[in-house]
This record gives structure tokens, C-alpha cells and sequence, in this order.
């Protein structure tokens, strides 16, 4: 029983996946995964795990991957297909959580992640918030595209080419989140402790590009309660009355299926950064 309290089983989640497969593995193609693992289900004991044991069978891609943060290498699980999935499912996998960069190319991101998450406000000013982004990056040329973290917060994919650093895509994001603090002071919040920020804000997480950092992919199911979808939206949904909320276990792959994959974008339409920046500067200058 992974859902209690809706009644939703193991069983209930690999069909959900299963269903939805062949929308949500391009996103995890290539890309190592820090699994969360819930063998008991959302209300029991979760653990976290990222060095696959020997205990994994062979078909599965691992790949050991070095980093400043461990003295030896790291053995990386990814799910390169429906059956890789599914095992990980099996294993109390709820939502799947991947870098943002591919291998070989580990070090160069293929999207600036825009993070909103609330301070202690309602979800309109999430919505709010979303759109002085899109403002911004239509000011500058660039095509964003949003989703539902199946939280409580609201992100914002920009596809790049895999060209530029972390440090660079960091960057990138923070310059967006500066001039949207300054058209709307009142709105955003920025200082990383929790304890330093003001509440009835929405907090701008730039910070979280960084390689072997992790987000919720799109189309994955979400360990809280009703079992919520994080869920790709077009720009007209993004509007006063939206809850991430709506979309759900039960009612997502009907809209899937109707809408198919709104984030084929990032993966097809990468961008570069270099005219944007210019932009970028005109629009911070006033």
C-alpha cells in the first residue's frame, strides 16, 4: 500500500508508469539517477540511495561516476527503458529524480532550471511569479517551458545547448532572478537559509543548478498525499486558480494522452545563451 489513505497500491504505480513510459523515459535517457525509495510507501521510512549495489541485475545501465564530494567513485543507476523503470519502481521508486546533464557530457547541463518554490503563500503567487519569468525570457528571446513539481512549488525549463558549465548556467539563472526581483521586490525572495527569508514570497532557487544535483522529472508521480503528477503545462494554464494538486494518478495520463509530451521542447529545442545576454544587460540597465 504506497498511498494509504487513497488506497493506491505498488501495483496502482507501476501501471501508472507503465502508462506513461514512453513520455517520461526521453527525459531520463542518459541521465544518472539519486534514488528515493519508499518500500513501505509514502507514510513509512524512506531512504535515500545513489551507489547501486552488486545486488542489481546486470541489464540495468550503471555507469561509476567521479565527484569532489567522495573519495572514490559513485556506480549510478539510469532507466534507459520501460523495463529499467519498472524495476526501479518495484524497489519503492515513487518519483525519479535525475541530474541535469547527460552522460558523457556530465559537466554541461542541457537546461537552466527555474525553481519557485512558496514562503508561506498561495499557489497565485507561485502562478504570479511564473509569469514575470516568462516576461523576462521573452524579453530576451528565450523559450521556457513550465511544469508543476507535483509539490507545492512551480518549474521553469530553459533548453541550452550542452555547451556552457553549471557555473555558467547558475549564473544565468541568477541574472533572470535579480531582474525579477527588481520589477517585484515584493514578490521574491532570495537568501538560501530558510530562517533569512521573508515569508508571503515566493523563493527563487538559482542555486539548484549545480552537477549531481537532482529535480523531479516531468510525468512523475510525487510521494505526498492524492499522488500528484509533476506535470508539464502550456503557458495559458498558467494562471490564477491552478493547483498542482489537479493533476493526479487518477486523471494525468488521460491528459497525457490527449496533450502528449509538452516538454518535447527541452529535449529538441535546445538554445544558446550568447545573444540572450546582451539582451539580458538592456533589460537590468532599465
Amino acid at each position: 500500500m504506497f498511498y494509504p489513505d487513497e488506497g493506491y497500491t505498488k501495483r496502482d504505480v507501476l501501471r501508472y508508469y507503465d502508462s506513461v513510459a514512453d513520455l517520461i523515459l526521453p527525459h531520463l535517457k542518459d541521465r544518472p539517477l539519486s534514488l528515493k525509495r519508499y518500500p513501505n510507501g509514502i507514510k513509512e521510512e524512506y531512504f535515500f540511495q545513489k551507489n547501486s549495489p552488486d545486488s542489481f541485475p546486470s541489464w540495468l545501465r550503471m555507469e561509476e561516476i567521479y565527484s569532489e564530494h567522495n573519495q572514490g567513485p559513485t556506480r549510478f543507476v539510469f532507466a534507459e527503458d520501460r523495463a529499467s523503470l519498472l524495476y526501479l519502481v518495484n524497489l519503492g521508486c515513487i518519483d525519479h529524480n535525475p541530474w541535469m546533464s547527460r552522460s558523457p557530457t556530465l559537466d554541461q547541463p542541457d537546461f537552466v532550471l527555474i525553481d519557485l518554490d512558496p514562503q508561506q503563500c498561495p499557489y497565485d503567487l507561485i502562478v504570479d511569479a511564473a509569469l514575470v519569468v516568462k516576461e523576462v525570457l521573452d524579453g530576451i528571446g528565450l523559450e521556457g517551458y513550465p511544469k508543476t513539481t507535483g509539490g507545492d512549488g512551480l518549474h521553469i525549463y530553459i533548453p541550452i545547448e550542452r555547451v556552457y558549465t553549471y557555473e555558467e548556467s547558475r549564473t544565468f539563472a541568477e541574472l533572470i532572478a535579480r531582474l525579477a526581483f527588481d520589477r517585484h521586490p515584493r514578490m521574491f525572495t532570495t537568501p538560501r537559509a530558510v530562517a533569512k527569508r521573508q515569508a508571503n514570497r515566493v523563493y527563487f532557487d538559482y542555486l539548484q543548478n549545480g552537477k549531481s544535483k537532482t529535480i523531479a522529472a516531468p510525468y512523475v508521480l510525487r510521494a505526498y498525499p492524492g499522488a500528484p503528477v509533476a506535470t508539464p503545462l502550456e503557458w495559458g494554464e498558467v494562471k490564477h486558480g491552478l493547483l498542482p494538486a489537479d493533476f493526479n494518478i487518477t486523471n494525468a495520463p488521460a491528459r497525457f494522452a490527449v496533450r502528449g509530451d509538452l516538454f518535447d521542447g527541452v529535449i529538441s529545442r535546445p538554445q544558446r545563451l550568447e545573444d540572450a545576454l546582451p539582451r539580458l544587460e538592456r533589460l537590468m540597465r532599465g
